[in-house]
């Protein structure tokens, strides 16, 4: 998925980006070496994207998992587990985030970041009088 499409994505749905990271290096990108050149062609990322009806993972810049809900109710994140917990109107469920590898800040960081979504949403979803 390319930043453009990321960026349009975010402002369609008014989503965050919970985390970015640099992409680990596989087996033969080791042995390769990192060149300029190489480290200019092939940067690769890592993404968890939380809009109002949908959660996104990418990995190394593809699309690893995408998961449309009617609307997105509650969002929790378990760093023990390193699971997001979603539950919609219906059904909860749990999305894995071991393909990350989150380390102690990065689960930090998207506590925070969860917490910035979730008072977004409500200051959206309030009553005009309530504001």
């Amino acid at each position: 998925m390319k930043k453009k499409e990321i960026d349009t994505l975010l402002k369609k749905e008014s989503g965050k980006i919970l985390l970015k990271k640099k992409s680990e290096n596989t087996f033969w990108e080791d042995i390769k070496g990192e060149t300029v050149l190489y480290f200019l062609t092939r940067r690769k990322f890592d993404y968890l994207i939380v809009t109002e009806y949908r959660i996104v993972l990418i990995i190394r810049n593809k699309l690893f998992f995408e998961r449309v809900f009617n609307r997105i109710e509650n969002l929790t994140y378990n760093g023990i587990k390193s699971t997001l917990e979603v539950s919609d109107q219906n059904e909860k469920f749990l999305v894995s985030l071991k393909k990350f590898r989150i380390n102690y800040e990065e689960s930090k960081f998207i506590k925070e970041r969860l917490s910035e979504f979730r008072d977004s949403r409500n200051k959206i979803h309030l009553p005009n009088n309530r504001r």
